[in-house]
């Protein structure tokens, strides 16, 4: 068999001009999955998100580097690795009590685990801002557990920055307690959305290329 005619040849150039020629189709199935992908996170029961506020700064004036020199004999300067590293202790604390918080949080929703649980949550830095944020489908459920996890990681704090395990130039509290969330977001709307797009553009693709190969009565090359 020629190998023009044969459906298993495969031509580079030929399956490029052919999906180009063809773009509409892959285009349509792009926005039809897209669209069915934006459905499904409709579907998908509104979550509510709470945040709670720790604040987290260094006081420069408990800072003497006068006598300090670095590896290479120079003055010891404060980088901003050093200054991350520091401030990082409101992460690492409030990580440290996270399994009371979920042990909290399964009193309130019993079908919770750690696995959805570390789905649902999120401890993110904004400058001198550390954010605590927790997701549920129920809004009080939600701020309860982060007021919750929130008031264990100050009590924390406290305690090691009164026993000196937190440096003492660090200066981190809870400024800002969770209110009540009143408005829902879908999570993972966007990627979502995105994964649809993907998908229905290789189906897209496979679909175009595979009638051309399969099911045209006009052997390519002609």
């Amino acid at each position: 068999m020629d190998s023009t005619t044969s459906p298993d040849a495969f031509n580079l150039i030929d399956t490029i001009n052919h999906l180009l020629q063809n773009w509409w189709k892959i285009t349509l199935y792009m926005i039809i999955f897209g669209v069915l992908g934006l459905a499904f996170s409709l579907i998908r029961p509104p979550k509510y998100e709470a945040e709670a506020i720790f604040s987290s700064t260094v006081d420069y004036s408990q800072l003497n580097f006068d006598n300090l020199v670095d590896e290479g004999n120079q003055p010891y300067e404060l980088t901003q690795y050093d200054l991350d590293l520091a401030l990082s202790a409101v992460q690492r604390i409030l990580m440290q009590v996270s399994n009371k918080a979920i042990a909290h949080a399964k009193t309130l929703d019993p079908t919770l685990d750690g696995g959805t649980f570390k789905q649902n949550m999120r401890i993110e830095r904004l400058h001198d801002r550390w954010y605590l944020r927790y997701r549920h489908e129920d809004p009080l459920i939600a701020q309860s557990i982060v007021n919750h996890w929130a008031a264990l990681g100050a009590a924390q704090l406290a305690e090691e920055q009164a026993s000196g395990k937190v440096e003492t130039f660090i200066l981190a509290s809870l400024i800002s307690e969770a209110d009540l969330p009143n408005q829902p977001i879908y999570q993972n709307r966007n990627t979502l959305v995105l994964a649809g797009s993907l998908v229905g553009f290789g189906i897209g693709v496979l679909q175009v290329d595979m009638k051309d190969r399969y099911f045209s009565s006009t052997p390519k090359g002609e």
